[in-house]
């Protein structure tokens, strides 16, 4: 059978990890897949990912004065002519069976999803992030209903950003289904590393630098606060993004550059809870992070403000500490709470492995191509 991905993504982070990892097993099995993104530079290592597994990669993220063009119209009309040309030619001449359409985040995109609709092909919607940052007004609310609606299946990744999508639209999706992320680290626990006085406490925080969703800044400044500037502890910062140079600028103004250390991307996250004691999570908007999967199967306690989905894969107690809310106060105030009780993290990562070990199928992305399979073999009929 033949397969297109559609990413509406020009980022090549944690909402690429279902899709790269489906296209590449697809195409282990005999299918014919192809791939079709707007990254930009910064995801060269998605494009690598998808060549090594022998998927085709196209881009439709325009270069030079045909991109400047692109852009402008795009702005005036809403229409990108060459990218949506080249979009139309490529579904006429591959015939997929199956269309896989990829956002960050529920209004990325439409456009896209509305060529492949108005192709007629049969498709899925994948969206990671529904978020109160991006509130539709009633015209964009009737295109995202009616895109997402038009779709065999509309994919949330927690229950929080499907029923958000209700709230924002004013109409149910009939066709609504959660989907799980994979993840990265290795199924047995991870033992976590001693709790002493003479070493600092180390909390990691893998996601992309971008504080206008992760809160960095907010866990900045209650690292700045006087009671945490008497405390050993060090937080790690695992990912890359476009706010690098202004969150390092942001420590050195605060004076907490000896607390946080930047890590840059990195694929070992096995290695990465070998070394830390706990997850933080600062967030202000989420789907479900990757991240917090990931820590809990490591064996890890969660400490996080209550964004997206973050407490359906908690209980606050038992397997972390969830914020009253995504502000500094409350976020100052749980990770007191954790301090104050981190003899326990041992055993909450105990219990939190557990938890989602429950909740989670081992094997995302093979539930996920089962399903993508039975779904073209239909070509889009039920």
């Amino acid at each position: 059978m033949k397969f297109i991905f559609v990413s509406a993504n020009q980022g090549g982070g944690g909402s690429e990890e279902l899709w790269v990892q489906t296209a590449g097993r697809l195409r282990g099995l005999g299918h014919a897949v192809m791939a079709l993104t707007e990254w930009k530079a910064g995801a060269q290592r998605r494009v690598r990912q998808l060549q090594a597994q022998g998927v085709t990669h196209r881009s439709l993220d325009l270069s030079g004065m045909r991109a400047v063009f692109n852009k402008v119209l795009e702005r005036l009309t809403g229409q990108a002519p060459w990218r949506d040309r080249f979009l139309k030619a490529t579904l006429r001449n591959f015939k997929p069976d199956l269309v896989v359409f990829n956002s960050g985040t529920l209004v990325d995109g439409i456009p896209l999803l509305e060529i492949i609709h108005a192709e007629r092909q049969p498709c899925v919607a994948v969206t990671h992030l529904v978020s109160t940052d991006n509130w539709p007004d009633d015209a964009q609310a009737e295109k995202i209903h009616s895109s997402y609606s038009g779709a065999l299946e509309a994919c949330f990744v927690s229950e929080h950003n499907r029923d958000l999508s209700f709230r924002q639209t004013g109409r149910n999706l009939p066709n609504a289904r959660i989907v799980r992320n994979p993840f990265l680290v290795s199924v047995d626990a991870i033992p976590m590393p001693p709790l002493n006085s003479e070493t600092p406490v180390k909390l990691a925080l893998p996601a992309r630098l971008h504080p206008k969703t992760k809160g960095h800044d907010m866990l900045f400044e209650v690292l700045a606060r006087p009671e945490w500037r008497e405390r050993k502890i060090q937080v790690s910062l695992f990912g890359s993004g476009g706010c690098e140079k202004t969150l390092r600028a942001l420590c050195q103004e605060l004076g907490i550059g000896d607390k946080v250390a930047f890590h840059g991307h990195v694929d070992d996250m096995n290695e990465v809870w070998r070394q830390h004691h706990a997850l933080i999570l600062p967030s202000r908007h989420e789907g479900l992070p990757i991240a917090q999967i990931e820590a809990m199967l490591a064996g890890r306690a969660v400490i996080a403000t209550p964004a997206g989905g973050i407490a359906e894969m908690m209980e606050p107690g038992r397997t972390g500490f969830l914020a009253a809310a995504c502000d500094t106060n409350a976020l100052h105030a749980v990770m007191e709470e954790a301090w104050g009780q981190r003899e326990r993290w041992g055993g909450l990562g105990e219990e939190g492995r557990k938890l989602v070990q429950a909740r989670i199928p081992a094997e995302p992305v093979t539930v996920f191509v089962d399903h993508l399979l039975k779904l073209a073999a239909r070509r889009g009929r039920p």
